[in-house]
Order: C-alpha cells, then structure tokens, then sequence
C-alpha cells in the first residue's frame, strides 16, 4: 500500500497487473485509457489488465496491490 502524489502533467508508462490494483483517488484527478477519476473516486484494475497513466493536474491517491505490477515496452 502507498499513498502517492502525482506532480501536474506525471504520468506511468503502460503496465500489466499481476494482481488486483484499488486505487482511491484522494485529491485532484487521475486518468487513463478507461476513463477519467476525480477526487472520491475509486477504481479496481484487476490482475491481467493493462493500462497506462497520468494527471493532468496532479492528484494523491491512495493505492494497494496484491502483486507488483510488470512495466511494458511500447510493443505490447
């Protein structure tokens, strides 16, 4: 579990979750290729899936993971 902050414009290259991700979004907004979060927004990545991320305007966000993640090159 962390909590992280995201400067504006931060971003994490695409990644896979090799476990379940809960993320609680406990200031501004984050976003990826799903969807947009703001504040008070909760959002599950389940093991398997892949995404990328960023933050336009920066965000803290409370996150757990059952397994560390497996970064990606731009092939996959």
């Amino acid at each position: 579990m962390a909590l992280l902050r995201y400067a504006p414009g931060a971003s994490v290259p695409r990644h896979r979750h090799m476990g379940l991700e809960t993320i609680l979004v406990l200031a501004g907004a984050q976003t990826d290729e799903y969807g947009h979060y703001p504040t008070g927004s909760l959002v599950m990545n389940p093991a398997g899936s892949e995404h990328s991320v960023w933050s336009d305007p920066g965000c803290v966000v409370l996150i757990q993971w059952e397994r560390p993640v497996q970064m990606l090159d731009d092939q996959a």
